[in-house]
């Protein structure tokens, strides 16, 4: 490769800031419990939703107040020109922003080291049949459902690289620049932070967003599990990860506008013979192509998830991905459209996986070890029911517009869109609080 990646209309590249999931589950009972994510619809008893300090806007009774857009410490800008071309080689130096990064060669089968867990593990439930059934019923709002410690890694000081597919022809500038605008000072926010702390005995965490890139090559219109991990292995394996702290980091890969994701185990092309003609188009009347066998997709309400990829060399890379979320002329959807603005639901999507991965980013070696009668050892924070910190929230009866919402920050420049967490300490979702919780006595 050579030279900047570059945005359409011949925007030169964009530099980013220089600051710093929702895994599948549609609507419950759909799939395994370790595929949890956004459900199509609402479902099960309602659990109260905490506003700390106070109720935000656009609740029952509750007047909405338009507040302006956030304001990154450093303003994100698309500069005029660079005097020298940016690094595009494997080991280039990460602060160089959106220089492309390759997407692999098409493939019908996956890379023998890189699937993050067996076909078998990605069709049914690992481990304990307990974990399906109370998922399917919905279990109540109780603090049964509080989120435990299994003693698996949790990520304190995290970081994280956004990684646009087809982010040279598909992706607006307005949309980068928004999306990378608003995730890193969600991510940063002293007031959401102090909702999270008290999974991590409230020790101080941390959350840096490294330079993103845009993934050239071509434009999927279906991206499987199968797809995404072939990604990662593939970067990994062709060196471009090489100077990250893959303990620690998460690469987040966006997909573009109309491109469906689902959680099928196997790559794209080896789905379906007909599966090259779906034409990506606001009516998705091909939808069929993908079978309902692979329980969900981005058609049925589906937003995004997260996981991990052993690579050859035994290491964990952790990925999330999500959908470009919007809602069509005719109704239909792609993906979780809360927001009408396509780039808030991105956001909201991208906060909800990050928490996730940083509170549970083990998640797949249980599944990959599922034989092992101990594998939940590999867990982080999780529920008795198999739900993360972002999962149960929307297994209620609460409208979705109360849990995925604009928040203000604690700095007071504006506001974020964010999916609101699961907080043990209310026993229900809980937004941003001025103090962190103090701790349970033990």
């Amino acid at each position: 490769m050579a030279g900047l990646g570059t945005f359409p209309n011949g925007h030169p590249a964009y530099p980013g800031q220089p600051i710093g999931v929702y895994n599948p589950q549609p609507y419950p009972g759909g799939s395994p419990w370790h595929n949890v994510g956004y459900p199509r619809f609402p479902g099960g008893p309602g659990i109260p939703i905490v506003m700390n300090p106070a109720p935000f806007p656009g609740g029952p009774g509750i007047p909405v107040v338009v507040n302006p857009s956030p304001v990154p410490e450093t303003t994100p800008t698309i500069p005029v020109s660079r005097p020298e071309p940016g690094p595009t080689e494997p080991n280039e130096d990460p602060a160089a922003f959106w220089s492309p990064w390759p997407l692999p060669p098409r493939a019908k089968q996956l890379a023998a080291r890189a699937v993050g867990f067996s076909g078998a593990a990605s069709e049914g439930v690992p481990g304990n049949d307990l974990r399906r059934q109370q998922l399917i019923q919905a279990a109540g709002p109780t603090p049964n459902e509080d989120l435990k410690y299994r003693g698996g890694r949790i990520i304190r000081d995290l970081f994280y690289v956004n990684l646009y597919v087809s982010g040279d022809t598909e992706w607006s500038t307005a949309d980068v620049e928004q999306i990378d605008g608003s995730l890193s000072p969600a991510m940063r926010d002293e007031h959401l932070n102090n909702v999270l702390l008290q999974y991590y005995d409230n020790q101080q965490i941390s959350s840096t967003a490294l330079p993103s890139h845009p993934l050239v090559g071509y434009t999927p219109t279906i991206v499987t599990r199968g797809d995404i991990q072939n990604y990662v292995a593939y970067l990994h394996r062709q060196g471009f990860l090489r100077s990250y702290d893959l303990r620690n980091t998460v690469f987040n890969f966006l997909l573009p506008p109309g491109t469906v994701l689902t959680v099928a185990a196997q790559a794209a092309n080896a789905l379906r013979e007909d599966i090259n003609s779906l034409v990506r188009t606001e009516t998705f009347e091909t939808r069929d192509v993908v079978q309902a066998s692979e329980e969900g997709d981005s058609r049925s309400g589906m937003g995004g998830y997260h996981g991990s990829v052993v690579t050859a060399d035994g290491g964990r890379v952790y990925f999330s991905v999500g959908v470009y979320s919007e809602r069509f002329a005719n109704d239909a959807t792609n993906g979780i459209p809360v927001f009408r603005e396509p780039w808030k639901n991105v956001v909201a999507t991208l906060y909800h996986q990050l928490i996730e991965a940083r509170t549970n980013p083990d998640v797949e070696d249980a599944i990959r070890n599922s034989s092992d009668l101990n594998a939940d050892r590999n867990l982080g924070w999780v529920s008795d029911s198999g739900l993360e910190i972002g999962d149960f929230p929307l297994h209620t009866d609460v409208p979705l517009t109360s849990v995925m919402r604009e928040v203000p920050l604690a700095n007071g420049r504006g506001q974020v869109p964010v999916q609101l967490p699961y907080s043990n300490f209310v026993h229900g979702i809980e937004g941003p609080i001025s103090q962190p919780h103090p701790l349970p006595s033990r």
